[in-house]
């Protein structure tokens, strides 16, 4: 008997050792606008802000991507609002 459980305490600590642990995503949205004399340099000022938003939180610039922007067009210029979306 004592042998029994000790195999089945031994089995169990197999188990548990050998499960994957789970990893916490850590996940961040910014949002920023922009306004330039086309449609590219709109977005690009607004993603400079965005990306300038993200790093004074801790994330790196490696760790974020544009997942959307928002183009409008005026009389003489464009704004843009871009979505950064960061992961780690």
């Amino acid at each position: 008997m004592k042998k029994l459980l000790a195999a089945v305490a031994l089995s169990l600590g197999a188990l548990t050792m050998s499960a994957t642990p789970a990893f916490a995503v850590e996940t961040g949205d910014f949002y920023a606008t922009g306004i330039g004399p086309g449609p590219g340099d709109a977005v690009t000022s607004a993603e400079k802000v965005a990306r300038l938003y993200a790093r004074n939180t801790g994330w790196q610039d490696s760790q974020c991507y544009v997942r959307g922007s928002d183009i409008r067009s005026h009389f003489s210029y464009y704004s843009a609002t871009v979505w950064l979306w960061c992961h780690r």
